[in-house]
């Protein structure tokens, strides 16, 4: 006995179908055999604050397979100037576009050993950096790093870190 089955019809949703309603991170990278380009939409951050709650070290958990061509974005960053530091990080010079416009930054990424689609951009900014994007980026935040006033804070989301796997 054969059982015959409908064949149904897969869709593929464009780049332009995957926007979010939070906004996309837009980098343009490149230099020292390093490139990292497109318009990202699935993120997640780290926050560490300093003596003013205004000023932050941003860490950001990217996942470099969640291009977008449209939507508004949190901020742009654009370098040239890429300087290898060792085991897959990079110091990137350039120019960060947020809310208060263009000023000169510098980014450190990471991309983590092994085949993973994730990247990690470091950065000191302020909250007037991103306007109203603030609330997005400390919606889901978790703290990094240690206060001395109350020890350590618990690490950021897991996969923030790139983890120890064994071959088979």
């Amino acid at each position: 006995m054969h059982t015959v089955l409908p064949v149904g019809t897969i869709t593929e949703k464009t780049s332009a179908e995957l926007t979010t309603s939070r906004p996309s991170i837009d980098l343009d990278v490149g230099g020292n055999d390093f490139l990292l380009r497109g318009k990202f939409a699935a993120w997640e951050s780290g926050l560490a604050y300093g003596p003013d709650l205004d000023r932050v070290n941003v860490r950001l958990a990217i996942d470099a397979t969640s291009g977008v061509t449209s939507g508004t974005d949190l901020f742009a960053f654009y370098s040239r100037d890429v300087q290898p530091m060792g085991n897959g990080a990079y110091r990137a010079v350039g120019v960060f576009r947020g809310a208060r416009g263009p000023r000169q930054a510098e980014l450190f990424i990471e991309s983590p050993p092994g085949h993973t689609a994730l990247i990690s951009v470091n950065f000191t900014a302020t909250k007037q950096d991103f306007g109203d994007g603030w609330h997005d980026l400390i919606e889901n935040a978790v703290p990094i790093g240690e206060r001395p006033d109350v020890g350590p804070v618990r690490m950021a989301h897991a996969w923030l870190l790139a983890p120890h796997l064994a071959a088979a």
